[in-house]
């Protein structure tokens, strides 16, 4: 029973065990040759684990199951936070219809707004303000040049009238755009239109009494065409067209001073006498002339008629005579 039994020895190193068994004879020597036990004991054990490692490992589970633990517990904040996510989104979206149907809403009254808007008429812009020209140097200057020619006038010198009343027209026409643009602001462009009538009727004159009559009725037509109530001018261009034996055109302007008022009619008497008359000679030359048109009319309707009248007695005579025979 001994000898089966395997040694410490054996047992510490196996490959003792599986060499092959001697005789018993040799047995003695095999356990003479055998270590004490003592120095069995002093072989190297087998090394093992060590204890902290062994705990280490369900250190590492545990601190595994804690980020699990972690995110177990992180999961309903999740959660809530994707509900928080959705509640807002559909805050959002209620918020984004609520403005669609206040667009709705408010675009009839925009359009509305804009139509009053295009309907309602503009404020005009407030002009800004006009500096008026100074013209009393200009109008003292073409006073004393128009008084010059007034005083050769009255010495009927009339040729050298023309040329100073020629000289302050031509001084004036200079600045007429700029008279006429400030003429609703400025009193001083009115004086100076007036003056430029007077200096135009003056020239008018003096064409006139030196027997330039054409001269003299182009610078009436401009008076009228500026003032429709300068009674001078209406009497001049009656004279004139007279002394041109245009009677139609002076009775045509003499009408015209006809239809003022009676101040000015005693004012101009003996022209308005003299246009009466040539009223009256201007209708009888028309009658005159209408039955000198007559006359003829008889005569070319005379002069085609008998023939005509004696070319139907003829047919006449052929079929109630000739034709009965």
């Amino acid at each position: 029973m001994s000898s089966s039994l395997p040694t410490l020895n054996e047992m510490l190193d196996p490959e003792k065990k599986q060499a092959p068994q001697s005789n018993p004879a040799n047995k003695t020597e095999e356990k003479k040759e055998q270590p004490p036990v003592e120095e069995a004991k002093e072989e190297p054990k087998k090394e093992e684990p060590p204890l902290e490692e062994v705990e280490e490992e369900p250190k590492k589970e545990e601190q595994k199951e804690e980020p699990k633990k972690e995110e177990q517990k992180e999961e309903p904040k999740k959660e809530e936070q994707k509900e928080e996510s959705k509640k807002e989104e559909q805050k959002k979206e209620e918020g984004a219809k609520v403005e669609e149907e206040n667009k709705k809403e408010e675009e009839p009254k925009v359009e509305e707004e804009k139509k009053k808007k295009k309907e309602a008429p503009k404020k005009p812009r407030e002009p800004e303000p006009k500096i008026p020209t100074d013209f009393k140097e200009l109008i003292k200057e073409i006073n004393e040049i128009k008084n010059q020619g007034n005083e050769l006038f009255k010495n009927q010198s009339f040729e050298e009238a023309l040329v100073k009343y020629k000289e302050a027209y031509d001084k004036l026409e200079k600045e007429l755009p700029k008279i006429n643009q400030e003429r609703s602001y400025n009193p001083q462009s009115i004086d100076l239109i007036t003056l430029q009538k007077q200096i135009m009727n003056n020239l008018s004159l003096c064409y006139s009494k030196t027997e330039k009559y054409e001269e003299s009725i182009n610078y009436d037509l401009k008076i009228i065409a500026m003032d429709q109530n300068y009674d001078k001018s209406y009497v001049r261009l009656f004279h004139n067209y007279l002394k041109l034996n245009k009677r139609e055109q002076a009775v045509y302007f003499g009408e015209i001073l006809l239809k003022f008022h009676d101040e000015t009619k005693q004012k101009y008497a003996s022209d308005i006498e003299k246009i009466e008359e040539n009223k009256k000679i201007l209708e009888a030359e028309y009658s005159a002339i209408r039955a000198k048109q007559r006359k003829e009319m008889i005569k070319s309707v005379a002069k085609y008629a008998v023939p005509a009248i004696v070319l139907i007695a003829a047919v006449l005579i052929y079929f109630f005579v000739f034709k009965k025979k």
